[in-house]
């Protein structure tokens, strides 16, 4: 996990879904949870950021772990699924789910309060 309880290393992949092309990173950034959001903050400003706010966050949910990846379902039937890692020199072939698994727990710990 990265500095700070609420941010981690993540990036996206070339295509959501289990393929090859689902576990290369298309873009790495840091994936943030917030007061009324979840954020995708692309590295050095290379892409848009991309926010979700919790309020239309219907689940959050483990998708494939290798790498480790969460999938973000909105209500209003869209979904991110995000890469995410320990450490940025984390390797993609990884088993590591911690980093995810926590990212998850967060997430829905705040969803729960909300």
């Amino acid at each position: 996990m990265m500095s700070g309880n609420d941010a981690w290393v993540a990036s996206l992949p070339f295509s959501s879904g289990t393929s090859l092309a689902g576990r290369l990173s298309m873009l790495g950034g840091t994936l943030a949870l917030t007061d009324e959001d979840v954020t995708f903050t692309p590295l050095a400003g290379l892409g848009r950021v991309r926010r979700i706010a919790l309020t239309d966050i219907e689940s959050v949910t483990a998708y494939a772990d290798r790498p480790p990846r969460l999938r973000i379902a909105t209500k209003r039937n869209r979904a991110v699924v995000l890469m995410v890692a320990p450490t940025r020199k984390t390797a993609v072939w990884s088993q590591d789910t911690s980093a995810r698994d926590d990212a998850i727990a967060a997430i829905n710990a705040r969803l729960a309060g909300n």
